[in-house]
C-alpha cells in the first residue's frame, strides 16, 4: 500500500534526528544567559517541543525561568523585559504568534523565530532566526517539524546547562539522538495486535493520559487529524477526579504505563464504573497492551512516534485519507497583512 504524506514524514523524523546539530543554539544560549526564557505557539508548534524542553530544563535543573505558553495567552501580560521568546510557527504565519510578536517586542522581550521557512513574515520580523532544515510538510497533521521543533529547544537546553557549568558531552548526546532516530522509525511503523486495534476502532473517542511533557497532549490532537476521532488530553492522574460522572464509553490511552504503575488500580477502577476500555502504551509489557522501545536521554520523542504508529493503525484500518481531510487546513489560522 502506497504510504500517505504524512506517513512518510513520520518517517521522515528519523533522518531530521541523524542531521541534527546540537550547536544549532550555542550563540543564543550565549545571548540570554540567565534570562527567563518562554516558548510560545499554537498547536504542535507548542505542546510537544515546549513542554518537553520545560520537562528538560527542570530535570537539568538549569538557573533560568521556563515557561511554555499557548501564543494567545500571552496578551495578559505586559512586561516581557529581560525575557526571550521563541516563537515557533513552522510556516511563519500563525495569525496568533505573527500578533505576539510585534505585542511582545513593544513590551521589551526579545523574540527568536524558529520556523521551517526562511522569507516567512516571522523570520523577517522576529530579532533573530533559527529555521528549520525538515522543511514545510504536505501533510496537515504536523510531525517531522514537530521532532526537530523539540531538539532545537532541547538543544538550547542542554547549551545552557553547559554554559552554567553542567558536564554536557555533546558527542555522547549525538550518539544517543542517532539510537533515539532508529527507535522512532521502529516506534511509527509499529503494528497493533488485533485485539487492541478492535478496541480502539471501536473506540468513538479517546481520553489519552500522559505526563506533562507534550507527549499525549500532542497525540491528543493528532487522533483528530489522523483518526477523525474526538480525542481528550487528561495530564496525570487527572481523569481520576471528577470527570468520571460524565463519561461513559471510549478507550483510555495511557501513555508511559511505568510513571503510572502505582495508579494502575484508579484507572481500572475508572474504566469499570465508566465503561471505558483500557490501553497501555508503554516499555513494559506486563504494563502495556502496546509494547514500544525507548531512548531513555530522548524518551520522549519515543513516546510521540509510538503515538503515531497507533493512529496511522486506525487510519489505515479506516482506510482514512489523511493527506485531504475535509474542514481543517495545513495552517489553521494564517495572518493576513
Amino acid at each position: 500500500m502506497e504510504l500517505s504524506h504524512t506517513e512518510l514524514e513520520m518517517l521522515e523524523a528519523k533522518q531530521v534526528c541523524l542531521n541534527f546539530d546540537f550547536s544549532i543554539t550555542k550563540e543564543i544560549a550565549e545571548k540570554i544567559g540567565t534570562s527567563t526564557i518562554i516558548f510560545a505557539g499554537m498547536g504542535s508548534s507548542l505542546i510537544f517541543p515546549g513542554k518537553q524542553a520545560k520537562n528538560r530544563a527542570l530535570k537539568l535543573g538549569i538557573s533560568n525561568r521556563v515557561e511554555a505558553y499557548f501564543a494567545s495567552d500571552l496578551f495578559q501580560y505586559e512586561d516581557f523585559s529581560n525575557t526571550y521568546i521563541f516563537l515557533c510557527s513552522n510556516s511563519g504565519k500563525t495569525k496568533e504568534v505573527i500578533l505576539l510578536l510585534d505585542y511582545a517586542q513593544k513590551h521589551g522581550a526579545k523574540c527568536i523565530a524558529v520556523t521551517a521557512v526562511s522569507d516567512s513574515v516571522l523570520a523577517q520580523r522576529a530579532d533573530e532566526k533559527i529555521i528549520l532544515t525538515c522543511g514545510f510538510e504536505q501533510g496537515v497533521a504536523a510531525t517531522k517539524s514537530v521532532i526537530e521543533q523539540g531538539l532545537v529547544y532541547d538543544s538550547l537546553i542542554f547549551n545552557l546547562a553547559k554554559l552554567q557549568g553542567q558536564t554536557v558531552d555533546f558527542n555522547n548526546l549525538k550518539d544517543e539522538l542517532s539510537k533515539a532516530a532508529d527507535v522512532i522509525e521502529n516506534n511509527a511503523n509499529l503494528k497493533l495486535e488485533d485485539n487492541v486495534l478492535s478496541t480502539l476502532i471501536n473506540s468513538n473517542q479517546f481520553f489519552m493520559v500522559g505526563l506533562e511533557n507534550g507527549v499525549a497532549e500532542e497525540i491528543a490532537l493528532k487522533a483528530f487529524e489522523i483518526t477523525r476521532k474526538f480525542a481528550v488530553f487528561y495530564p496525570d492522574t487527572h481523569i481520576a477526579h471528577g470527570v468520571v460522572e460524565a463519561i461513559h464509553e471510549g478507550s483510555v490511552v495511557i501513555f508511559d504505563t511505568s510513571a503510572f504503575s502505582d495508579y494502575m488500580g484508579d484507572f481500572e477502577k475508572f474504566a469499570s464504573q465508566t465503561g471505558t476500555k483500557i490501553v497501555g502504551v508503554g516499555e513494559l509489557f506486563s504494563q502495556s497492551d502496546i509494547k514500544i522501545a525507548v531512548n531513555k536521554t530522548f524518551e520522549n520523542y519515543c513516546y510521540l512516534a509510538g503515538g503515531w504508529g497507533l493512529l496511522r493503525n486506525i487510519a489505515n484500518k479506516l482506510s482514512l485519507d489523511v493527506d485531504h481531510p475535509e474542514k481543517v487546513s495545513k495552517v489553521g489560522n494564517p495572518f493576513e497583512e
